[in-house]
Protein backbone atom coordinates (compact mmCIF):
# COMPACT_ATOMS: atom_id res chain seq x y z
CA UNK A 1 0.00 0.00 0.00
CA UNK A 2 2.84 2.39 0.87
CA UNK A 3 4.49 1.88 -2.56
CA UNK A 4 1.18 2.51 -4.30
CA UNK A 5 0.74 5.83 -2.43
CA UNK A 6 4.35 6.79 -3.23
CA UNK A 7 3.86 6.00 -6.93
CA UNK A 8 0.58 7.90 -7.01
CA UNK A 9 2.21 10.93 -5.36
CA UNK A 10 5.16 10.82 -7.78
CA UNK A 11 2.75 10.57 -10.73
CA UNK A 12 0.82 13.61 -9.57
CA UNK A 13 4.07 15.53 -9.10
CA UNK A 14 5.13 14.65 -12.65
CA UNK A 15 1.78 15.77 -14.06
CA UNK A 16 2.03 18.95 -11.99
CA UNK A 17 5.47 19.76 -13.37
CA UNK A 18 4.41 19.02 -16.96
CA UNK A 19 1.39 21.28 -16.57
CA UNK A 20 3.57 24.04 -15.11
CA UNK A 21 5.97 23.71 -18.08
CA UNK A 22 3.02 23.92 -20.47
CA UNK A 23 1.72 27.00 -18.64
CA UNK A 24 5.16 28.57 -18.83
CA UNK A 25 5.19 27.99 -22.59
CA UNK A 26 1.75 29.56 -22.89
CA UNK A 27 2.85 32.58 -20.87
CA UNK A 28 5.95 32.93 -23.06
CA UNK A 29 3.89 32.88 -26.27
CA UNK A 30 1.43 35.36 -24.79
CA UNK A 31 4.32 37.65 -23.82
CA UNK A 32 5.59 37.64 -27.41
CA UNK A 33 2.11 38.52 -28.67
CA UNK A 34 1.57 41.24 -26.04
CA UNK A 35 4.97 42.82 -26.76
CA UNK A 36 4.11 42.88 -30.47
CA UNK A 37 0.62 44.32 -29.95
CA UNK A 38 1.71 46.86 -27.33
CA UNK A 39 4.80 48.07 -29.22
CA UNK A 40 2.85 50.86 -30.92
CA UNK A 41 1.56 52.35 -27.66
CA UNK A 42 4.46 51.74 -25.26
CA UNK A 43 5.71 55.29 -25.59
CA UNK A 44 2.24 56.76 -25.12
CA UNK A 45 0.56 54.70 -22.39
CA UNK A 46 2.28 53.51 -19.23
CA UNK A 47 -0.37 50.81 -18.77
CA UNK A 48 1.00 48.87 -21.72
CA UNK A 49 4.20 48.21 -19.74
CA UNK A 50 2.43 46.30 -16.93
CA UNK A 51 2.23 42.90 -18.66
CA UNK A 52 5.50 43.52 -20.50
CA UNK A 53 7.29 43.75 -17.15
CA UNK A 54 5.27 41.28 -15.09
CA UNK A 55 5.38 38.37 -17.54
CA UNK A 56 9.20 38.23 -17.95
CA UNK A 57 9.60 38.41 -14.16
CA UNK A 58 7.08 35.59 -13.85
CA UNK A 59 8.95 33.55 -16.48
CA UNK A 60 12.19 33.97 -14.52
CA UNK A 61 10.64 33.04 -11.17
CA UNK A 62 8.59 30.01 -12.22
CA UNK A 63 11.63 27.69 -12.65
CA UNK A 64 13.02 28.81 -9.28
CA UNK A 65 9.67 28.13 -7.61
CA UNK A 66 9.50 24.73 -9.30
CA UNK A 67 12.91 23.75 -7.91
CA UNK A 68 11.82 24.67 -4.39
CA UNK A 69 8.20 23.58 -4.86
CA UNK A 70 7.89 21.65 -1.59
CA UNK A 71 9.63 24.23 0.60
CA UNK A 72 8.16 27.54 -0.53
CA UNK A 73 7.71 27.29 -4.30
CA UNK A 74 4.09 26.21 -4.23
CA UNK A 75 3.05 29.26 -2.21
CA UNK A 76 5.28 31.47 -4.34
CA UNK A 77 3.63 30.17 -7.52
CA UNK A 78 0.15 30.71 -6.09
CA UNK A 79 1.04 34.33 -5.29
CA UNK A 80 2.58 34.84 -8.75
CA UNK A 81 -0.38 33.30 -10.58
CA UNK A 82 -2.72 35.44 -8.46
CA UNK A 83 -0.68 38.43 -9.61
CA UNK A 84 -1.10 37.26 -13.20
CA UNK A 85 -4.86 37.22 -12.68
CA UNK A 86 -4.67 40.76 -11.28
CA UNK A 87 -2.66 41.91 -14.32
CA UNK A 88 -5.32 40.35 -16.58
CA UNK A 89 -8.09 42.09 -14.68
CA UNK A 90 -6.27 45.42 -14.92
CA UNK A 91 -5.75 44.88 -18.64
CA UNK A 92 -9.44 44.13 -19.06
CA UNK A 93 -10.25 47.39 -17.25
CA UNK A 94 -7.78 49.42 -19.32
CA UNK A 95 -8.79 47.82 -22.63
CA UNK A 96 -12.44 48.54 -21.89
CA UNK A 97 -11.55 52.14 -20.96
CA UNK A 98 -13.18 51.75 -17.56
CA UNK A 99 -16.47 50.50 -18.99
CA UNK A 100 -16.15 46.69 -19.03
CA UNK A 101 -19.86 45.83 -19.15
CA UNK A 102 -20.61 48.28 -21.96
CA UNK A 103 -17.61 47.15 -24.01
CA UNK A 104 -18.37 43.44 -23.57
CA UNK A 105 -21.97 44.10 -24.56
CA UNK A 106 -20.69 45.98 -27.63
CA UNK A 107 -18.54 42.99 -28.61
CA UNK A 108 -21.42 40.55 -28.16
CA UNK A 109 -23.92 42.76 -30.01
CA UNK A 110 -21.52 43.30 -32.91
CA UNK A 111 -20.80 39.59 -33.16
CA UNK A 112 -24.49 38.72 -33.17
CA UNK A 113 -25.44 41.40 -35.70
CA UNK A 114 -22.61 41.13 -38.22
CA UNK A 115 -19.90 38.61 -37.41
CA UNK A 116 -16.52 39.88 -38.52
CA UNK A 117 -17.57 43.55 -38.82
CA UNK A 118 -16.66 45.77 -35.89
CA UNK A 119 -18.62 48.98 -35.52
CA UNK A 120 -16.46 51.92 -34.52
CA UNK A 121 -18.15 54.69 -32.56
CA UNK A 122 -17.58 58.30 -33.49
CA UNK A 123 -15.68 58.93 -30.24
CA UNK A 124 -13.33 55.97 -30.70
CA UNK A 125 -10.25 55.54 -32.80
CA UNK A 126 -10.13 52.86 -35.45
CA UNK A 127 -7.49 50.98 -33.43
CA UNK A 128 -9.35 49.98 -30.27
CA UNK A 129 -7.63 47.42 -28.06
CA UNK A 130 -9.20 43.96 -27.92
CA UNK A 131 -11.45 44.07 -24.86
CA UNK A 132 -11.43 40.38 -23.97
CA UNK A 133 -7.76 39.62 -24.76
CA UNK A 134 -6.43 40.39 -21.24
CA UNK A 135 -8.76 37.76 -19.83
CA UNK A 136 -6.34 35.17 -21.26
CA UNK A 137 -3.99 36.19 -18.45
CA UNK A 138 -6.75 35.58 -15.93
CA UNK A 139 -7.33 32.15 -17.44
CA UNK A 140 -3.65 31.18 -17.30
CA UNK A 141 -3.41 32.47 -13.74
CA UNK A 142 -6.41 30.47 -12.57
CA UNK A 143 -5.11 27.32 -14.27
CA UNK A 144 -1.74 27.89 -12.58
CA UNK A 145 -3.36 28.17 -9.15
CA UNK A 146 -5.35 24.98 -9.73
CA UNK A 147 -2.20 23.14 -10.83
CA UNK A 148 -0.39 24.30 -7.69
CA UNK A 149 -3.25 23.12 -5.49
CA UNK A 150 -3.31 19.74 -7.22
CA UNK A 151 -2.32 17.13 -4.64
CA UNK A 152 -1.32 19.66 -2.00
CA UNK A 153 -1.50 18.31 1.54
CA UNK A 154 -3.92 21.04 2.61
CA UNK A 155 -6.24 20.34 -0.31
CA UNK A 156 -6.16 16.58 0.23
CA UNK A 157 -6.89 16.94 3.94
CA UNK A 158 -9.83 19.27 3.16
CA UNK A 159 -11.18 16.76 0.64
CA UNK A 160 -10.72 13.88 3.10
CA UNK A 161 -12.35 15.86 5.90
CA UNK A 162 -15.26 16.83 3.68
CA UNK A 163 -15.79 13.25 2.50
CA UNK A 164 -15.45 11.97 6.08
CA UNK A 165 -18.03 14.47 7.26
CA UNK A 166 -20.30 13.50 4.39
CA UNK A 167 -19.93 9.83 5.20
CA UNK A 168 -20.81 10.41 8.86
CA UNK A 169 -23.85 12.52 7.97
CA UNK A 170 -25.02 9.91 5.46
CA UNK A 171 -24.63 7.26 8.15
CA UNK A 172 -26.70 9.37 10.57
CA UNK A 173 -29.37 9.91 7.90
CA UNK A 174 -29.62 6.17 7.28
CA UNK A 175 -29.86 5.54 11.01
CA UNK A 176 -32.79 7.97 11.22
CA UNK A 177 -34.72 5.93 8.63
Amino acid sequence: MHNKEHFSCRGVQLIQRLLLFALTGGILLLLVEIRFEHSAVMGEKWQSWIPCIYLPVLLLLIPIAMVFFRKFGQKMLIVMFSGLMAVGLLGFWFHSKGKPIAKVWHVIATDLEQPGHVKVSEDEEDTTPPVLAPLALMGLGSIGILVCLLASKEMNSKINNASGTLSRSETNDKADL
